[in-house]
């Protein structure tokens, strides 16, 4: 037979599972916002509120991005899916919980809505993790140790981390119980030599740095 009237090959199956069937995205913003003077999620940088930044950002990733907040009717013009904290000012770790609880994929993907600079390469490699481990949370190591956020949590992990919050509620802490699978610190430089990913803008000076460091980019 003529290899031009041949059936074309059938391409490969997909190693693993499309990532909208393992991963809900969680933006965390349930902090009272006191150093940047106004709510962090519709702070703005390039007329754009960190909170879609952050969503954008997610987006290749995940299933759905939920905001998770302690303010669902200030963040309705937002226009993103909203959870309001199952119980409210437990920072991170109880926007985490939230999360953890209504996610219906076996992984939730969290980061901060403070946190709109995160680099793709870096989410990239967190979910390649993740799809190869047994551990219960895959995050990245800085220069300032474990960084909570942004980080894989499997659903499974939700009982503990109530247990959890009933005497604590530092996220490093609770990693260091999880025993994630991490990201190493070399690894995370060549991915982000910048260091973007763990820019959280917490004060006004923050807010400018970021909006200069876009203007520099750009150029």
């Amino acid at each position: 037979m003529d290899a031009s009237c041949r059936a074309p090959l059938e391409p490969p199956a997909p190693s693993f599972p499309p990532c909208h069937t393992l991963f809900t995205g969680a933006i965390l913003a349930g902090g009272d916002s006191r150093r940047l003077g106004r709510d962090k999620a519709q702070a703005t940088l390039q007329a754009r509120p960190l909170a879609l930044w952050v969503a954008d950002a997610l987006k290749p990733w995940v299933a759905a991005s939920w905001l998770i907040t302690n303010q669902p009717l200030a963040h309705l013009s937002l226009g993103l899916p909203l959870l309001t904290d199952l119980i409210p000012w437990q920072g991170p770790l109880g926007g985490l919980a939230t999360a953890l609880f209504y996610a219906r994929t076996p992984w939730v993907l969290a980061t901060a809505v403070d946190n709109p600079l995160v680099a793709a390469p870096v989410l990239e490699a967190l979910i390649a993790a993740a799809r190869k481990t047994s551990r219960p949370a895959v995050v990245c190591r800085s220069h300032r140790g474990l960084e909570p956020f942004p980080g894989l949590y499997a659903t499974r992990l939700f009982s503990r981390l109530m247990e959890f919050l009933a005497h604590d509620r530092r996220p490093r802490l609770f990693l260091e119980q999880c025993r994630p699978a991490i990201l190493d610190e070399a690894l995370v430089y060549r991915l982000d030599p910048e260091g973007h990913t763990f820019f959280n803008l917490n004060t006004p000076q923050d807010l400018a740095q970021a909006r200069q460091a876009l203007a520099n980019s750009s150029e």
